[in-house]
């Protein structure tokens, strides 16, 4: 693998490499041959490119503004670029050259500048673009986190709320158990992304914690690739489905149901998915409550951070939704 250094040396040369084909081929239209000409023209376009350094320096400190100053600077420094790399070609030849051949040099580098500040001034605005929409998307991400933990919060609350009602002794066992959950759920409030391995552990015992409530109505049928453990994840994804499937399948039917997790590596891709039996309810979606709201908010998140989409099928068999992201470990 190319350090970040080698790959920005490797990019700067793909970049003057038409310039140097270009410069060859006006100089053997002009009679002289490959071996007269090549070297010749490396040294030119060489020399404009060290030059360059110091240009595209010059336009990272001075922002692209429409004032008399911004311009009379450039105006000065192209004609300093022009006047160095004139003196460079006539010391490459070695002899008296034209006048009209100074000129011509001359000009010609100060389309050069030219090229090099336009170029500096496009990858400014591109760089500040993606770092706009960078910042925009990370602050989405925070937003979504900080309404995402109150909604796991609440309804595991209300888990235990309703214990404390019908068993207090489970209630305290539950107790004991979501302080362990809310380890993971206030652990670095920054990352967006965990190991699958944490992420399936937290909604193991998010489904330990729920069946202390629900008992033989909460039936769970798990396949982990151990593979897909060692593939990074967003934080609550699987939780939130599993979450979702459990208020959907078992909350709302007296005789309970099944759920499926399934969690398999297909190449280099991640592949999630959470079925119940709960049959053609709408699982929380368009209901308005924080079900649904679950699911949106992890929909969000996969589409701002991988692009992905969060698939859903209902049929009079179940509930079924899934996603798919890269495995990055």
């Amino acid at each position: 693998m190319l350090d970040l250094r080698m790959k920005k040396t490797l990019a700067l040369v793909a970049a003057w490499l038409p310039f140097l084909v270009l410069w060859l081929i006006f100089g053997m239209q002009m009679g002289a041959t490959f071996r007269q000409a090549f070297p010749r023209s490396l040294f030119a376009i060489g020399s404009a490119a060290i030059l360059g350094l110091a240009v595209s320096k010059l336009c990272a400190t001075m922002p692209l503004q429409l004032r008399p100053r911004f311009h009379l600077l450039h105006i000065s420094a192209a004609a300093l670029y022009a006047a160095m790399w004139t003196g460079g070609m006539l010391a490459y030849e070695g002899k008296a050259v034209p006048r009209s051949l100074l000129s011509v040099w001359f000009i010609e580098g100060v389309w050069i500048y030219a090229i090099i500040a336009g170029a500096s001034y496009a990858f400014q605005t591109q760089r500040r673009a993606l770092q706009a929409e960078k910042s925009l998307a990370v602050a989405r991400l925070g937003a979504l986190r900080s309404r995402l933990h109150p909604h796991f919060l609440f309804n595991a609350l209300h888990t235990v709320g309703a214990l404390v009602r019908h068993d207090p002794a489970e209630a305290e066992s539950a107790v004991e158990k979501l302080g362990d959950m809310l380890r993971y759920t206030l652990r670095d409030g920054e990352s967006d992304v965990v190991s699958f391995a944490e992420e399936w552990e937290f909604t193991r015992r998010y489904l330990e914690f729920e069946q202390l409530r629900y008992g033989e109505r909460l039936r769970v049928d798990a396949d982990i690739d151990p593979k897909a453990l060692a593939c990074s994840a967003p934080s609550f994804a699987l939780q939130t489905l599993v979450e979702n499937a459990v208020h959907h399948s078992i909350d709302r039917r007296a005789e309970g149901g099944n759920i499926e997790i399934r969690a398999k590596t297909s190449g280099e891709s991640l592949q999630i998915r959470v079925r119940d039996d709960g049959g053609r309810g709408d699982g929380g979606q368009g209901t308005g409550d924080s079900n649904g709201y679950g699911l949106n908010a992890l929909r969000e998140r996969l589409q701002a951070v991988y692009g992905a989409s969060l698939n859903i099928v209902r049929d009079d068999n179940g509930f079924e939704v899934s996603f798919t992201i890269p495995c990055d470990d």
